[in-house]
């Protein structure tokens, strides 16, 4: 517990040891010194002891030889002058004791045994007594042992310890508290500037800076500090209104989506009606340079808005199981002729694998990638590899292009960066490919590498999580919505310099059926109609009167009857008189603020009594609405939709075109036929 609280407190740390250092400073020298007073007063007793011996040495001695007691301790009564004088003892050669002679009041010292801590306190002096005999040699007749109490002495040593002791006490505890006064007035501004600094690592600005009126160096830190938690409140101020920014930018894209698309959708079918109704080749070829024109625009339109939907958070994955073979088979019906037209060899592999993913997501990243395979490959192949690494799946694009400079890795996935294209040539992307893949990437949670050599090639890999064995087993349900997996229509050129691969945008949402339902009993559809001949009828509803025109007179110059109405309530009113009988719908989303294109087929196909074929068209489609779609069996399209998809859509939707069949009760919608796929 100690070591925890030493570990965590500042100030027990510093009490701890200053408490250690001043007990040294102190304990120390007392000791040294009180030892050396001790041996000080021992040495000067020994030799007032052996002083005293001197004095009476020659009287005692004649004594002994007389063997007179009596004249024996007349002659060690001076002794009882001295300071500290116990008793002297006169002992014969043999040590048996001639004479004794005690100070009055002085313990009795000469009995050792029986009183042991007596002769402990007492300091003593022994010196031999010698008579020359008649011979004129020196003989031992004796020795005289003179013995001095330290007691006294003692008890001044002891009272001069406990006062030492007592100052050394009490300054060890006047340091203490010192020292604990000193660190706290450190420490805790310290901990009060740790605290505050871990709240502003949590995004808490409104904390207060303690001691920041001190002008010592925690002072300065203190004004350091509230310097940074007014940068931290600035910074926060500014963070808030970037992402405000950016968040109110992505969400007018978004909203904007539609608008944006309808002029592009105007354009398409008015230059491919322009183009196909020319009257001369000068004309045609007009129409055909605005309509590249116009692709160009539709291209950089559909990159810049499935950007903005990404950053908006418009963008969600539907992750289910999926098998790889069927994603590598419909990556190569788009890709592998495109890269065979090129002079490219073009793979996919052979491999059969669950995965968890979005399809539609997964299909649009990868077809991504494959297209800048193809678009800055000069020679050699694209081929797409995969290889298993413990729970996951890596699906591999890898290239024999113009490669990336290592440098450039990093900056290859920022908007709008291109390598080598000061021009900006609008024939290589406008550099929103890959940071489209970067953000599609981080919606499905699967994450993209890449590694490159200059002059070889460049290798992209997507990290896919394999499916649970048990998952596996389950069929997945297809998406409401597929990406468009068509070649491109224009052949690809080679960039006049070195670029970074960056993808032309990702095709429009094509016109791909969803799966339908099982049918229900009280609607009639397409299969149980016979067919009709005779033209083909085909109700156009768009609220904007320029796609409505333009849409209208496209079909119209194929060959179909076409009525067009710009809301609900005149679309049911061209089919209430019975002159004309739809047998195909193409309806947009949004029809006003408070109708839309499913509500509208939904209604007619009721007064009709007949499911016929429909088609859903927007700039701006969400979950919602492709679900709803995908319930009532209704074709999604994504605005501006291709004129040459419109007409192959038309022309699938209606091969088998029905009578009339009377409804035979039931109310509301019921499940729709499977609608054909293109």
């Amino acid at each position: 517990m100690f070591l925890k609280i030493f570990s965590r407190s500042l100030v027990a740390r510093s009490t701890a040891s200053a408490v250690v250092l001043v007990s040294v400073l102190v304990a120390v020298p007392m000791v040294v010194l009180i030892q050396s007073d001790v041996r000080n007063t021992r040495a000067e007793l020994a030799i007032r002891a052996e002083m005293a011996t001197r004095i009476v040495l020659d009287d005692v001695t004649n004594a002994l030889w007389d063997l007179d007691p009596e004249e024996a301790l007349t002659a060690l009564s001076p002794l009882r002058s001295i300071d500290s004088f116990a008793e002297a003892v006169i002992l014969g050669t043999h040590g048996e004791r001639f004479a004794i002679y005690r100070k009055p009041g002085s313990p009795v010292l000469a009995d050792a045994a029986a009183n042991p801590a007596a002769t402990a306190a007492a300091t003593a002096a022994a010196v031999p007594l010698t008579r020359q005999d008649r011979t004129g040699g020196s003989r031992t007749i004796g020795t005289l042992l003179v013995r001095l109490d330290t007691g006294p002495t003692d008890a001044a040593i002891r009272h001069h310890v406990l006062v030492l002791g007592g100052i050394g006490a009490v300054t060890l505890l006047l340091v203490v508290l010192g020292v604990i006064w000193a660190t706290r007035g450190v420490t805790l501004p310290i901990a009060g500037m740790t605290r505050a600094m871990a709240d502003l690592a949590a995004g808490d600005v409104t904390v207060t800076v303690p001691v920041r009126h001190r002008d010592d160096e925690i002072g300065r830190m203190a004004k350091a500090l509230d310097t940074f938690r007014q940068n931290a409140i600035d910074l926060h101020i500014a963070k808030e209104r970037a992402e405000q920014a950016v968040a109110s930018k992505a969400k007018f894209m978004a909203a904007a989506s539609h608008d944006l698309r309808q002029p592009a959708q105007s354009l398409l079918m008015l230059t491919a009606m322009l183009r196909a109704t020319a009257p001369n080749p000068k004309v045609a070829e007009s129409a055909r340079k605005i309509e590249q024109v116009v692709m160009t625009l539709k291209q950089l339109l559909d990159e810049l808005l499935e950007v903005s939907r990404l950053d908006a958070g418009g963008v969600t994955a539907n992750i289910a199981v999926h098998e790889v073979a069927d994603l590598f088979d419909a990556l190569d019906s788009q890709y592998g002729p495109v890269a065979r037209n090129k002079g490219l060899a073009f793979w996919v592999p052979q491999y059969r694998a669950p995965v968890l993913t979005d399809r539609v997501l997964l299909l649009r990243l990868l077809g991504n990638l494959i297209d800048n395979a193809i678009r800055y490959t000069a020679s050699g192949q694209v081929q797409v590899a995969c290889l298993e690494s413990g729970a996951s799946l890596i699906v591999e694009v890898r290239d024999t292009g113009i490669g990336i400079p290592e440098d450039r890795l990093d900056a290859i996935w920022e908007e709008f960066h291109q390598i080598g294209n000061p021009e900006r040539n609008r024939d290589n992307g406008i550099g929103l490919g890959l940071s489209i893949v970067r953000r599609l990437a981080g919606v499905l949670d699967h994450p993209v590498k890449v590694r490159s050599t200059p002059g070889k090639g460049s290798v992209f890999s997507v990290t896919l999580p394999l499916a649970p064995v048990e998952q596996a087993l389950e069929p997945a349900l297809e998406p409401a919505l597929e990406p468009a997996l068509e070649p491109a229509r224009e052949p690809l050129r080679r960039a006049e310099g070195p670029i970074v691969p960056a993808p032309a945008p990702a095709p429009a949402p094509a016109a791909v059926p969803v799966a339908a339902p099982v049918a229900v009993a009280g609607l009639a559809t397409l299969a149980d109609a016979p067919a009709k001949s005779g033209e083909i009828a085909i109700l156009v509803i768009d609220d904007d009167q320029f796609v409505l025109s333009a849409v209208s007179m496209f079909l119209n110059t194929a060959g179909h009857r076409v009525v067009g109405a710009s809301s609900v309530a005149q679309g049911l009113r061209a089919v209430e008189g019975g002159d004309f009988r739809p047998d195909a719908v193409i309806a947009d989303y949004h029809l006003s603020a408070t109708e839309n294109g499913l509500d509208f087929i939904g209604t007619l196909w009721q007064r009709l009594g007949l499911r016929i074929p429909a088609v859903l068209i927007s700039g701006r489609l969400d979950g919602a609405v492709t679900a709803r779609a995908a319930e009532m069996g209704v074709i999604v399209a994504a605005k501006p939709i291709m004129p040459d998809r419109l007409s192959a859509l038309v022309e699938q939707m209606t091969a088998a075109r029905p009578a009339a069949v009377s409804v035979s009760g039931g109310a509301g919608i019921a499940a729709p036929h499977k609608t054909p796929t293109i």
